[in-house]
């Protein structure tokens, strides 16, 4: 598996510091998590629309990671909108799309390096409590660049198991989710320490 989704540019975007990158997905997270309301969520998602206008990236390289992710949010938000209600699947498909599009946004702007550097800078006070600032960057760089992978093995899990009349159990969509992200784990522990660096 690739772990970097990024396509180098010169655009606004592309130039901003990474350090303000992460910073705007952290307070992104946060505010989309506080909000219910569907009119301020869809304004979110317009504006991380806008910012991918403005990287100005390859619509190929976009729609290659983006459409997957349209499918599942589609089947979610019909689930919901039979087993709960469309206005609870709304807001939850908009939280999912602005999240998901931050993350993308972020990774395919952002060298994974790059991301690594900052947080190690950051971290670097911690190496006086015998914690090592690069293994913890390394931690934080591939969840963030696996935010999107998660959400859609989640998405993906949740619509397969409503569709089979299960998708009120948490545990039946929880065991199949946590399965295949540890299965994707050691696949890529196997990877990094094929490369060199010691877990």
């Amino acid at each position: 598996m690739n772990l970097s989704l990024y396509q180098p540019g010169t655009s606004p975007v592309h130039r901003l510091r990474t350090v303000w990158k992460l910073a705007g997905l952290f307070a992104a997270g946060i505010a989309v998590l506080l909000t219910e309301s569907p009119l301020l969520l869809a304004a979110g998602l317009a504006a991380v629309i806008a910012c991918f206008t403005l990287a100005r990236l390859p619509l190929g390289a976009v729609l290659r990671q983006a459409l997957p992710l349209f499918a599942v949010l589609a089947l979610f938000f019909a689930a919901h909108a039979i087993f709960t209600s469309p206005e609870l699947g709304t807001v939850l498909v908009l939280r999912f799309a602005t999240i998901i599009g931050c993350g993308l946004l972020l990774t395919l702007t952002t060298k994974v390096s790059d991301m690594m550097s900052v947080l190690e800078g950051a971290l670097r006070p911690l190496a006086f409590f015998g914690i090592n600032p690069a293994k913890i960057s390394l931690v934080f760089a591939l969840t963030i660049r696996f935010i999107p992978v998660l959400a859609d093995t989640w998405m993906s899990v949740r619509a397969a198991q409503q569709a089979r009349g299960l998708g009120g159990n948490p545990l039946a969509i929880l065991v199949p989710v946590t399965v295949q992200t540890l299965r994707r784990a050691d696949r890529i522990a196997e990877a990094i320490e094929a490369r060199g660096v010691e877990l």
